[in-house]
């Protein structure tokens, strides 16, 4: 392993809070951290196949497709908080900021923070149940998700996988995050802020998207244009993760009913995270935005299904009363009693 990939395989191991072993629960399988992430970033970077991987790096076949399962799952459940929205890094005057420099780049609004798009990922034809993930428009098996990202290249927010018949509407309907936009969504002055999204997305409280019609006035085509412009940002996010994990890119290796589709591409989004923050690829370069940290972004423990909405729906920067506190706040105490309990 190269110096330069070791020592950040090695920041990763720390930032991403790994335990010293990975083992699986249903077997006797273990590998220690590094070589566990290292098994994982290997099966996410290239469709290969498992008895190449044996021939090529020794892993046995089944021990390395345990292994990377139960590393994805890790991490799914460690940090999938941050990918639903994370209230503690992302303030009010951090939204602010993001406008800013999106109106720096052109854009003609100075309250719009980020943008969000749906995208589809081809799969494998399923031997059952086949018209649940077929999408007519495109005409393939797939699964969608939509994503919201932010100038720094960061993904913010991600909903799915949904079947891939699914609208973007509907998604954006399924996902809770007009709520999350509606509690969060406002500068220290009390003003409005928005995501914006193609025509997919009905204009509502907090988003926006462009003029619709065919006899539109020369102001509003300047505005559709320049919104364009800007908007491409949340497009290079899933090009961004497809080109770093071309695993994604192999449709037929995309088996819904043999291994865990969804739980590996929202990983691969987290890992993408990552590889922003430590390489500063297209997007922040685009607009001039710097990544926070390693440190700065995996914030905050883990967070169980049942909890989500009420992190995603707390803000810590606003005053609560005595008497709710510790019902809005103490999840982590919470937890914890659940465990005495056990």
């Amino acid at each position: 392993m190269a110096p330069a990939v070791s020592r950040e395989v090695r920041q990763l191991i720390l930032a991403l809070d790994m335990p010293t072993e990975i083992h699986c629960p249903e077997s006797r399988n273990r590998e220690d951290a590094i070589t566990a992430l290292c098994m994982l970033l290997h099966r996410l970077a290239y469709p290969t196949r498992l008895c190449d991987v044996q021939m090529q790096m020794g892993w046995e076949r089944t021990r390395f497709s345990r292994i990377t399962r139960a590393t994805a799952l890790f991490l799914y459940n460690r940090w999938k908080h941050l990918l639903r929205f994370n209230p503690i890094r992302l303030t009010p005057e951090k939204l602010v900021d993001y406008a800013t420099i999106i109106q720096n780049k052109g854009c003609p609004l100075d309250c719009v923070v980020a943008f969000i798009d749906g995208t589809l990922e081809e799969t494998a034809r399923p031997s059952r149940n086949q018209r649940l993930v077929y999408n007519g428009w495109k005409r393939k098996h797939c699964l969608k998700y939509h994503v919201v990202t932010a100038p720094d290249g960061l993904v913010i927010h991600v909903y799915g996988p949904v079947e891939g018949r699914r609208h973007d509407s509907t998604v954006l309907k399924q996902s809770g995050l007009t709520d999350i936009l509606e509690k969060h969504f406002w500068s220290p002055e009390h003003k409005r802020l928005f995501i914006y999204g193609d025509p997919a997305y009905a204009i509502s409280g907090h988003i926006l998207a462009p003029y619709k019609g065919l006899t539109l006035d020369r102001a509003q085509q300047k505005f559709n244009g320049k919104m364009s412009k800007v908007r491409e940002a949340v497009e290079w996010s899933f090009k961004e993760a497809n080109s770093q994990f071309a695993f994604f890119n192999f449709a037929l290796n995309q088996k819904v009913l043999l291994q865990p589709v969804g739980l590996f591409y929202l990983v691969g989004l987290l890992l993408c995270n990552c590889h922003t923050i430590l390489h500063r690829p297209q997007i922040p370069q685009y607009f001039d935005c710097t990544p926070p940290t390693l440190a700065e972004y995996f914030q905050g423990e883990p967070v169980d299904d049942e909890h989500m909405d009420r992190w995603c729906l707390t803000s810590p920067w606003e005053e609560v009363p005595d008497d709710e506190a510790e019902v809005v706040y103490d999840i982590d105490a919470e937890d914890d009693n659940d465990d005495d309990d056990d």
